[in-house]
């Protein structure tokens, strides 16, 4: 799997904001937030600070993956 592909799919942070999503790093969920910005590249985003987790900067350029909740996939257990 690349940066930025889950089960094929390349989703763009841009079409994310305010979405919430996981942020997966080598199939594994590291973040579930929602996308609070991203650059106008896509490839760098922010999300959200929510109770104690800090806002937090993630990316395809730094080897993350970003998923949309609702979608199916692999979820940490």
């Amino acid at each position: 799997m690349t940066p930025g592909t889950a089960a094929g799919k390349i989703h763009d942070a841009r079409d994310l904001i305010g979405t919430e999503v996981r942020v997966e790093r080598a199939g594994t969920v590291i973040r579930v937030g929602y996308v609070e910005t991203a650059t106008p590249s896509g490839e760098l985003f922010w999300i959200r600070a929510n109770g104690c987790e800090p806002r937090e900067l993630f990316g395809s350029a730094l080897g993350h993956t970003v998923v949309p909740a609702s979608e199916p996939g692999q979820m940490a257990g």
